[in-house]
């Protein structure tokens, strides 16, 4: 929620994402969803207090740049945080369990054998008592062995916690930078979605030669969009400013060919569903794949 009358940044074609920028704020705001992440709702007074209110007043005036900035800063940071390992963890608890269960039917088989040579009386059969007296010294070797194995088990589950600990606690001292970090990447998305209302009300003749106008169905204005954004993104990526080809020459560097290439499947396929009879198949991913775009 922005706070009435905040400034705002202007938006433009700039503010589409390049594909290093669309995948470092892919990359962080993935690595906050997972639980252990913090959100505006963490901040003192919560996503409603005067913290997270600042926070977003802030956002809205900020430039791109320092917003994407800010995300590359703390995906730094975010390298450097204590590393926890969950199945690690799961795994020393399972086996933990596991050593405690075998000890106790040592436990178990000791008592019992016991019992048994004590029913055997000072005059029984000297051949059992001396098996039994076997089993015996047998079954306390092996609990030995599990107590051992046991301690150690114990050691590593503690320090699996003491990791655990230190993350909850790296991210209790960094809880307001990734909080930020988190909020000023959806802004980097929310602006790139107005960039590609500007270009749907306003499109480029570059995009209008590629992809026709924008349809006014929901479902085929939504593919245009996944076009212009394939487009849009390649052209930021090699400084392309010819207003005429949206792809810009064509180039002798291999690595350029193929993803201009790629971008121009997308654009033949986006074209094709757009233009087809009927309502448009739905997508069930965006056209600009994660591998489509990449430099």
């Amino acid at each position: 929620m922005t706070a009435p009358g905040a400034p705002r940044a202007a938006v433009s074609l700039r503010d589409i994402a390049s594909s290093t920028d669309a995948i470092e704020i892919e990359r962080l705001l993935g690595t906050l969803r997972h639980p252990r992440g913090p959100s505006l709702r963490d901040l003192p007074g919560g996503e409603h207090g005067p913290a997270a209110q600042q926070l977003r007043r802030q956002t809205v005036s900020m430039p791109t740049s320092a917003l994407r900035a800010s995300v590359h800063q703390t995906l730094q940071l975010l390298d450097n945080r204590p590393s926890v390992h969950p199945e690690a963890y799961a795994a020393s608890r399972r086996r933990l369990g596991t050593l405690m269960s075998q000890r106790a039917v040592e436990d178990d088989w000791i008592a019992r054998l016991r019992a048994r040579r004590g029913r055997l009386g000072r005059f029984g059969e000297q051949g059992l008592r001396k098996a039994l007296d076997a089993d015996i010294e047998t079954r306390k070797q092996q609990r030995r062995r599990l107590i051992g194995q046991e301690r150690h088990a114990e050691r590593v589950v503690e320090d699996h916690e003491r990791r655990h600990q230190a993350l909850h606690d790296w991210h209790t001292d960094h809880l307001y930078q990734l909080a930020e970090a988190q909020c000023h990447a959806q802004a980097l998305l929310a602006r790139q979605e107005a960039a590609l209302d500007l270009a749907a009300a306003v499109p480029p003749g570059y995009l209008l030669a590629e992809l026709g106008a924008p349809p006014e169905r929901p479902e085929a204005r939504q593919v245009w969009r996944e076009g212009a954004l394939a487009i849009l993104r390649f052209r930021k990526d090699h400084h392309i400013e010819d207003p005429n080809r949206a792809l810009g020459q064509p180039s002798v560097g291999a690595s350029h060919r193929l993803r201009r290439s790629e971008v121009q499947l997308v654009v033949d396929q986006a074209r094709q569903l757009i233009n087809q009879h009927g309502e448009p198949v739905p997508l069930v991913e965006p056209l600009n794949a994660p591998d489509i775009g990449l430099p």
